[in-house]
């Protein structure tokens, strides 16, 4: 005999499964992070991201050359190793609002 699947065991596995999708798009993303600009300070590439987050254009910043020392402290050897990511859809846009702030080898060009 044959037992009925009962309606909580079905939400549960959605919710599950609607999960793992959700962590899919998040991880697995189609539209990939981009470099749109490089060689800022810490403070600067702070600015542009938060001009970008203003705009509505979701941005990170990143270290790109970071050291550190035996403390697991940072060290930094000169304070332009700054890059600012972004999503590919949002790149013309970022690089129309941050091109009027930047310097233009700070962007990065289409390679």
């Amino acid at each position: 005999m044959r037992q009925k699947k009962s309606p909580s065991r079905h939400l549960a596995v959605s919710k599950e499964i609607a999960t793992f999708k959700w962590l899919h798009r998040f991880f697995y993303s189609d539209d990939p992070d981009v470099k749109v600009a490089d060689g800022l300070s810490e403070f600067d590439a702070g600015i542009a991201e938060e001009l970008l987050r203003n705009n509505g254009i979701v941005a990170m910043k990143k270290n790109m050359l970071a050291i550190y020392d035996r403390y697991w402290r940072p060290m930094l050897p000169n304070g332009h190793n700054f890059a600012l990511w972004v999503k590919q859809s949002d790149l013309d846009r970022a690089r129309e609002i941050l091109g009027e702030v930047l310097e233009p080898q700070q962007l990065v060009s289409d390679e």
